[in-house]
């Protein structure tokens, strides 16, 4: 005997799944009874998608940011990106900053 408890619903001849797909395959499959196909994106949206912020409007969105103190939440909204996407741009300028004077 196996460990398994569902096994005995497998053995033929008496097994309940046993009995049903054998019923099934002389029946044959309804089409309803098959699963549905695969179609279409996994995943909405675009095949491509833009990630970040172009560089020609990084000057911009660090003068938003950083000297008119706008929230990050309401320029990213506005650029299409996560808030993170702002902060990691900042942080990205902060360092660029940094780098040649050290």
């Amino acid at each position: 005997m196996s460990l398994s408890p569902i096994f005995s619903l497998f053995l033929a001849p008496t097994g309940n799944l046993y009995l049903k797909v054998q019923g099934l395959l002389a029946h044959g499959e309804t089409p309803d009874a098959s699963p549905p196909a695969m179609g279409g994106q996994r995943r909405p949206g675009p095949k491509h998608p833009t990630y970040g912020v172009p560089t020609e409007r990084w000057p911009m969105i660090i003068h938003r940011v950083v000297e008119n103190n706008e929230p990050l939440r309401a320029v990213a909204q506005e650029y299409g990106v996560s808030p993170e996407t702002i902060r990691g741009l900042i942080l990205h300028v902060q360092k660029q900053r940094v780098r040649p004077d050290a």
